[in-house]
């Protein structure tokens, strides 16, 4: 081949490889070896090869992967091309610590020396940062590979963010937060590359980012790489991580075999997998209680944006009833707030009967003396359910105004210094110790209850309800709400201080009758 055969056939090349991602990756990109320690020509796996276009055209990408399936080794690759292509051109590239920010550029070095000299513009600047091409006309096209910063690129203008491993990322959500204006100014893109580590302080970001594009919250496309997106493991891979040591734990995290799985928290919840069985969430009627001004009687009537939610009406509006009346079927447990919009103030009523929460209000606008009124209406409309109200802070008011209002609530009883002395008093005070004995307790029936558990929120709350690293502190996670699960746990509280309920037969009803009741679960027959 001649030198002018030679220089056409290289304006070729470069221009095949200007116009292709997928053909510079096929022709000129050398990864390496790490087990045989050398370079080995990239030929991409099915896996890979689907995520390419995406890697190119998606101006937002969330990729949540199995380990070791070459990501990082593709978005390294995509910068570089991205540069060598591209004048007045910025990468940015944020890695959990200085370490893996060096090795993600050490991979684009790793490409770049392995590059012919006629693909690539000349090297204005090669540090273990930046590397910088100078183009034409004076211009330069940089990628710089930093450590986490709360700052992110915010000072910057990128054409292209990539967060690597964000799952490990404790400023993930800053660092999303303080950049993408800057992106979307730009029309920029942003990848996030994540494992799915649940004990990750990245994970809660990185986890409502992928849900929030399952459920089309936002813009960003997703794409779940599974254990087997690697042709080289077995059918029998995940096994055999159980047989060298992995627990069932760190196998569903480092190696998810479906996107359900991967963003699935069951595992790294407090609660663990007794959420498994509650699959079953479904809404219910929404409205709001309604008191009688003469007949001072409690209503509930259907209304949009309503703070109740009834899957359960009390037994005597079925249908079905049997005109027997029952005796300490209902109870009611509730969290409060300060309603000023930030937390929310939660009760649930649960039939005792059927085993299952019938009905829950919920509002981050009700004061806590207003909120009182509204637990009262519940109790009222639910037979005069006993109530048990958390007494901390704002709940004080409630349990007060409940007070003045006569209700049912429960009572504890506790002992003075010396035990000579017995004081009582209403409501749950929430403290640390308090707080694990009532996550336990619904751990425990959420475990056992023999009816449903219709309400999502709870389901939520519960599956981001963790026990806190280092502590015996247990909580939502950073950034989660956890009312729903203290109310849920103060109406097993509520619960608690109760008998058996009763169903009410008078004597010398049928035989009949009396086997039914009998049979009936939680029912007692009084004779």
């Amino acid at each position: 081949m001649n030198t002018a055969e030679d220089l056409s056939w290289q304006i070729d090349e470069c221009a095949r490889v200007w116009e292709s991602f997928e053909y510079f990756l096929d022709e000129y990109v050398w990864i390496e070896d790490k087990e045989a320690k050398k370079a080995i020509k990239l030929e991409l796996w099915p896996e890979q090869r689907r995520v390419v276009p995406a890697l190119v055209i998606e101006q937002l990408l969330i990729l949540l992967k199995t380990r070791q399936v070459g990501l990082t080794w593709l978005a390294a690759a995509l910068v570089l091309w991205l540069g060598i292509r591209n004048p007045l051109f910025l990468a940015v590239i944020i890695s959990v610590n200085e370490d893996l920010s060096i090795e993600f550029l050490n991979r684009i070095y790793f490409m770049l020396d392995r590059l012919p000299v006629w693909l690539c513009p000349p090297i204005k600047a090669r540090t273990k940062q930046i590397l910088e091409f100078s183009h034409d006309g004076g211009t330069s096209a940089i990628i710089k590979s930093m450590p986490t910063t709360e700052m992110g690129a915010q000072s910057k203008t990128p054409n292209i963010l990539i967060m690597d491993e964000s799952c490990m990322n404790r400023m993930a959500a800053d660092i999303f937060n303080s950049s993408y204006p800057g992106i979307e100014q730009a029309k920029g893109q942003v990848i996030v590359i994540s494992n799915s580590i649940k004990t990750g302080p990245g994970w809660p970001w990185t986890r409502d980012l992928y849900q929030g594009s399952m459920r089309g919250l936002n813009k960003f496309k997703r794409i779940f790489l599974a254990w087997d997106a690697h042709p080289g493991r077995p059918k029998t891979f995940l096994r055999d991580m159980r047989a060298a040591g992995m627990d069932e734990e760190d196998v569903s995290q480092h190696y998810p075999g479906t996107e359900e799985e991967a963003i699935s928290t069951l595992m790294g919840s407090y609660f663990g997998d007794v959420l498994a069985r509650h699959d079953k969430a479904m809404r219910g009627t929404v409205g709001r209680f309604v008191r009688d001004d003469k007949t001072k009687e409690v209503s509930f009537e259907e209304a949009k944006g309503g703070i109740v939610e009834i899957w359960r009406y009390p037994y005597f509006l079925n249908k079905k009833w049997d005109q027997y009346r029952w005796l300490r079927r209902y109870c009611v447990g509730s969290d409060v707030s300060e309603g000023q919009g930030r937390s929310y103030s939660v009760a649930y009523c649960k039939d005792r009967h059927l085993d299952e929460p019938a009905c829950r209000i919920r509002s981050n606008r009700i004061d806590a003396w207003y909120w009182a009124e509204q637990l009262k209406m519940m109790s009222d409309y639910y037979e005069n359910a006993i109530l048990t109200v958390e007494r901390t802070g704002a709940g004080q008011t409630t349990v007060k105004h409940l007070e003045e209002l006569n209700a049912n609530q429960t009572v504890h009883l506790t002992s003075g210094s010396t035990g000579s002395n017995v004081t009582s008093q209403y409501g749950w005070h929430e403290s640390q110790e308090a707080k694990h004995l009532l996550s336990g307790y619904l751990k425990q029936w959420l475990r056992s209850m023999r009816g449903r558990l219709y309400c999502a929120l709870l389901i939520d709350e519960c599956s981001t309800w963790i026990q806190h690293e280092g502590s015996e502190h247990v909580g939502p996670e950073a950034g989660k709400l956890g009312d729903c699960v203290i109310a849920a746990g103060c109406m097993l509280e509520a619960d608690q201080y109760l008998e058996k309920c009763e169903k009410i037969i008078p004597p010398g009803r049928g035989w009949r009758e009396r086997q039914k009741a009998e049979r009936e679960k939680g029912a007692i027959w009084a004779a």
